[in-house]
């Protein structure tokens, strides 16, 4: 009981804080993301902390911060989508400096620190096009769809939870995540795709039909995102990623669904909707 009182007060918390940085303005929105993709590669690098593979955090973070900042100017409009070739040579250092680093794994030092940054700052960078979104053409700062994308994946979760817990009987992917079942995540994406009518009422520049196609792309995203860090807990032997967020782990296990959901969203907005 005290655990799920902890859980339920920091989940309260936490909503309230993202909902009011998200809204107050564009800056106490990025503020946020860049402490959460901060935190995130904090967790991500503290992963490898008693491995031989060590991810060069000396550049993981300013190469993340600035893949975050280069996206937030080019979706609000300010520079021009070109720019983003000015990153590529941060990647190409990233290679470079394990030649003056003198570790046993540089090549899997190199993997390690792409993958964090394909895995945490490449998502979070692409969430300034659902902040900036081309709906309405002038580049104006709406986080409509990203509060959007949020109550898709916390509706599925719930779904998936009360459907699981009542009727799961079929382990969905047993082998990583042994609570799961396929009964929950039918249910929770049935649910998640009910509440696609409301969100067309709530944002009528996309049509039904489209949030209907993006809740289902969110549900299986986002559940594909929750399994992948399941994946990486379970080959570390941890159940936690972190302890940040008391009840819930750390911003790994919290915001692991966004990581995959925020950029299929973004593709379906850009190549189908816009």
């Amino acid at each position: 009981m005290k655990k799920f009182i902890t859980r339920t007060v920091t989940g309260i918390v936490l909503v309230l804080v993202m909902l009011t940085a998200i809204l107050v303005s564009p800056y106490s929105y990025a503020v946020l993301f860049i402490l959460l993709l901060i935190g995130s590669l904090a967790e991500f690098n503290n992963l490898f902390k008693q491995s031989e593979i060590k991810p060069n955090q000396w550049l993981i973070y300013p190469v993340s911060i600035a893949l975050f900042a280069t996206s937030f100017l080019v979706a609000r409009g300010t520079i021009e989508v070109k720019y983003f070739i000015g990153l590529l040579p941060l990647f190409l250092i990233i290679m470079s400096a394990e030649l003056y680093r003198k570790h046993t794994n540089p090549v899997e030092n190199i993997a390690v620190s792409l993958l964090g940054i394909i895995y945490l700052a490449l998502p979070l960078s692409l969430v300034n096009f659902l902040v900036f979104p081309d709906i309405h053409h002038d580049h104006s700062y709406n986080p409509a769809i990203l509060i959007a994308v949020f109550a898709l994946i916390w509706i599925h979760d719930s779904g998936a939870y009360l459907f699981g817990v009542t009727m799961g009987k079929h382990r969905l992917f047993e082998r990583i995540s042994p609570k799961k079942s396929w009964e929950g995540a039918i249910g929770g994406t049935l649910v998640a795709i009910s509440a696609a009518w409301g969100l067309a009422a709530f944002i009528p520049e996309i049509s039904l039909i489209h949030w209907i196609s993006i809740s289902i792309l969110t549900v299986v995203s986002s559940t594909f995102g929750d399994l992948t860090e399941s994946m990486f807990k379970r080959y570390f032997g941890i159940k936690d990623s972190g302890d940040i967020l008391p009840g819930h782990g750390g911003f790994l296990d919290r915001f692991d669904s966004l990581f995959f959901a925020a950029p299929v969203v973004v593709m379906y907005l850009k190549l189908v909707v816009q």
